[in-house]
């Protein structure tokens, strides 16, 4: 079984690894130097690899079914066994967040490096066309035809997100050539570019929040996440994991509604009615659940004096705080692009892949595997365990398709 895999990220490392393991000969090319170039710098160089909450209504796909059976083939925990077999022991924060040991990036790509040992390997070789024979495929660059045919291609070849980092989009079109769809390829896990003059005093703050993210004043998805204020919008997870949802041919419908005490806001209710506390003014009320840029923004935005007790506070100037605090609306003005993004949304529809093969639909012998295909997770380690596991399964589908 002769194998040839598109692109040398962790998808396509895993892959390479996994088929090779199983006997198959394999041939990994990569358009960059060296591979793993987007791995290394995973996770800010600490290499958030996998996550044990990982379960397939965690991502955003056209298959939720399709991407179930996927985890079923693939137990959560088979990612985190195959990297210590390669000799990478992972370990895993209290929230759920896997790391290498090492805590290092660069340290877990030399390690599988180490495992590619026998594994054809080809830097610097755009593939610019797959063909497929009666005999099996061809893959070519713009110079060169490699040789021999292959009985299976696996397409690892990635995302335009991070072109800093070599990513490239010129995958896709061979793909549809290939008889298959491609869903419009959007950045994700990108900061969102707000109307500053809100938040201009904000820049710097660093807080978990509720987040509503509006179309035409009406909520289409909430999240509760972490989130940085930034002198042209909001970064961090709180954003990043809902920035695929918004169009950017559309960008002037989109606004973010924002609640500062997701977790609080009762405690906060309370204390102000507290007998006991109504002698603490609104910035001590304020400053006991939040930062004090923040608490000074909010009695700004409700026209309330920060020296003001809880015992001088009408009724309605109470409610107008508690608004104020849960409902901050902010409008959309732009999308980060793929230079900002950790990942992208769109590309190969799950639902043209045999799920437990990762094999097309559509083209008997092309095997998906990673960010090409129509799956995203959030921040968290969940798209590199989508990486490796569907790799894995690729690889096995691969080199087991012919026995």
């Amino acid at each position: 079984m002769r194998i040839g895999i598109i692109g040398a990220g962790a998808a396509g490392i895993a892959s390479a690894i996994r088929a090779h393991q199983l006997g198959a000969q394999v041939h990994l090319v990569d358009a960059n130097a060296e591979p793993g170039k987007k791995l290394s710098a995973t996770g800010s160089g600490r290499c958030n690899i996998s996550n044990r909450a990982a379960k397939a209504d965690t991502y955003f796909t056209d298959d939720h079914t399709a991407l179930q059976r996927c985890f079923e083939r693939l137990p959560n925990a088979t990612v985190c066994e195959f990297l210590a077999s390669l000799g990478i022991p992972t370990t895993s924060s209290e929230d759920g967040w896997v790391y290498p040991l090492s805590y290092s990036a660069s340290n877990v790509v030399g390690i599988l490096v180490d495992n590619l040992a026998g594994i054809l390997y080809s830097p610097h070789t755009l593939i610019t066309q797959i063909k497929k024979e009666s005999d099996g495929f061809i893959l070519s660059t713009d110079e060169k035809l490699l040789s021999p045919v292959f009985d299976a291609v696996i397409v690892a070849g990635g995302s335009p997100a991070n072109p800093q980092l070599g990513a490239r989009n010129n995958l896709y079109t061979q793909i549809r050539e290939l008889g298959h769809t491609i869903f419009e390829v959007r950045p994700a896990l990108t900061p969102l570019e707000t109307d500053t003059r809100l938040f201009h005093k904000l820049q710097g703050v660093r807080m978990d929040i509720g987040i509503d993210l509006l179309y035409n004043e009406k909520s289409i998805v909430h999240n509760t996440g972490n989130i940085i204020f930034t002198k042209w919008g909001l970064n961090g997870p709180g954003v990043m994991d809902i920035s695929h949802m918004v169009s950017p041919q559309q960008i002037e419908s989109y606004s973010l509604r924002i609640n500062f005490l997701p977790t609080h806001f009762q405690d906060i209710k309370n204390n102000l009615q507290d007998p006991a506390l109504i002698n603490l003014s609104l910035l001590s009320h304020l400053n006991a659940f939040l930062p004090s840029k923040v608490s000074l923004f909010l009695l700004q935005q409700a026209n309330l004096i920060s020296t003001t007790t809880s015992q001088e506070l009408s009724a309605q100037q109470r409610s107008m705080l508690l608004d104020t605090i849960q409902n901050q609306v902010v409008q959309l003005r732009a999308v980060r692009g793929f230079q900002h993004a950790q990942a992208s949304t769109g590309g190969v529809p799950l639902a043209e892949i045999e799920s437990r093969s990762m094999e097309s639909r559509i083209c008997s012998g092309l095997f998906f595997a990673g960010e090409i295909v129509n799956v995203l997770g959030p921040c968290g380690g969940y798209n590199l365990h989508w990486a490796f596991m569907s790799g894995l399964i690729a690889a096995e589908g691969a080199a087991l398709r012919s026995l």
